[in-house]
């Protein structure tokens, strides 16, 4: 009886060593549910790492469930042997607990969850790089410059509509990840960032879009001005040009001061050239930001350059033409004395009044009259001195009328000078001879 009593207590304490090793076990899973059930509610971790750890719980609550399926089936096998029935306790814990165990269906629900909002933020995330890359694109076109304005016009109109359309779908958008950050806050806030920069870069490129708007309606006037302003230059050039490199008439001092006066009257005009080039850089500058000005730039550049030049060639020239103006004047002069000399010289020699007079007064007057004509000698040689003194290009000289004038006059004033001596000789003989038959008589 006594070793009955004792293999009975050795029994019981052996339930009890069982069934607290149960409990043990259920009750750990129950620990691992309620942690799980805490986790579910408040994520905290990056979402990448969750769907991570969100696997690992479905494996550990496989592995919990497999358990428990076995410990019971152990269990009812224990108490069969034992030819009872399993213990109402130990059967409801084991009923709880496998109720618990369906966390892994709320654990699948939270993977999918995950994935559709990963998913979704992806979606956005893509849409607002597609716009920022539209908005960029559109950006990198309003910025580039035109030889076209209204070519340029008509693709602002173009980028116009463009831009409308993108912020139609920034709007739509920035509603639909306002809506997700509310439910998604982790997921949410990166693309709330995001939608903040891509509304900022909507703004700078609605106001590119505004201020190329206003420029290029300005562009057309201010090109027009410019192309005014650059018609007026080239034609002066164009005078200019045929004016310095045009033969000067050397003729006379009328035609060196009518054509200084018409050099002087371009270099005048050529002031207004400098004030033009600077407006007309202005214009550019204007241009600039919608309009490739390089070439225009560089064009304005050689423009005062030429027109330098040429002021300096037109200033040359005038000089030239007045020193030469001046000159031509005093030949002019001396050649008119020495003409009227000449003139008063071929009255005097030919005058029939000298023919009645005796020939003893004749005589007297020829011989008067070549003393006089001594006096051309002076005349000549200034007419000769201004003329080596002419600052003309000394091959235009031989063939100026006036040299060849000078040249006749010199040669008149010569041939005078030799029949009045001729007159003079044959007049003494007839003297001579008379004088001596007077004598003989």
């Amino acid at each position: 009886m006594q070793e009955k009593v004792k293999n009975n207590g050795k029994l019981v304490k052996q339930e009890l060593q069982d069934r607290e090793a149960v409990e043990t076990q259920i009750n750990s899973v129950k620990s691992w549910v309620q942690e799980t059930k805490e986790y579910l509610g408040n994520p905290t971790i990056e979402v990448d790492a969750q769907l991570e750890e969100l696997q690992t719980l479905l494996t550990e609550a496989t592995n919990h469930r497999q358990n428990i399926e076995k410990m019971a089936e152990e269990q009812k096998e224990k108490y069969l042997g034992l030819y009872t029935i399993l213990p109402s306790e130990i059967s409801l814990q084991l009923a709880e607990v496998a109720l618990d165990l369906k966390i892994y269906e709320q654990i699948q629900n939270k993977v999918k969850e995950v994935e559709q909002s990963k998913a979704m933020s992806q979606e956005y995330g893509r849409q607002i790089q597609k716009i920022a890359k539209d908005l960029t694109t559109i950006l990198t076109k309003l910025k580039a410059k035109t030889e076209n304005l209204a070519q340029a016009k008509a693709d602002q109109k173009v980028l116009g509509e463009e831009l409308d359309g993108c912020n139609l779908k920034l709007i739509e958008l920035d509603a639909a990840v306002q809506k997700f950050s509310e439910q998604n806050s982790q997921l949410g806030k990166p693309l709330v960032n995001k939608i903040g920069k891509l509304t900022e870069l909507h703004q700078q490129t609605l106001r590119q879009a505004e201020n190329r708007f206003s420029k290029l309606n300005q562009a057309a006037s201010h090109l027009e001005e410019y192309n005014e302003m650059l018609e007026l230059i080239l034609k002066w050039i164009e005078k200019a040009k045929d004016l310095v490199h045009g033969n000067i008439a050397w003729n006379s001092a009328n035609q060196l001061r009518e054509q200084y006066i018409l050099h002087q009257t371009l270099l005048e005009e050529s002031d207004e050239i400098y004030t033009d080039l600077e407006a007309m850089t202005e214009k550019l500058q204007y241009l600039s930001s919608v309009y490739c000005t390089e070439k225009m730039s560089q064009q304005v550049v050689e423009l005062g350059r030429e027109t330098e030049e040429l002021r300096q060639m037109i200033k040359i020239r005038m000089q030239n033409l007045q020193d030469a103006a001046k000159d031509m004047k005093k030949f002019e002069v001396e050649l008119k004395n020495l003409q009227a000399a000449l003139e008063q010289a071929q009255t005097t020699l030919t005058s029939p009044e000298v023919g009645r007079l005796s020939l003893k007064e004749q005589l007297s007057h020829r011989q008067h009259l070549l003393s006089e004509m001594e006096s051309l000698k002076p005349k000549v040689q200034a007419v000769q001195l201004c003329q080596s003194a002419l600052r003309i290009p000394e091959d235009v000289v031989a063939s100026l009328p006036l040299c060849q004038a000078a040249l006749r006059l010199q040669e008149e004033a010569s041939r005078l000078q030799h029949t009045a001596i001729q007159q003079c000789n044959i007049m003494q003989a007839g003297a001579h001879q008379k004088h001596s038959r007077l004598g003989g008589a």
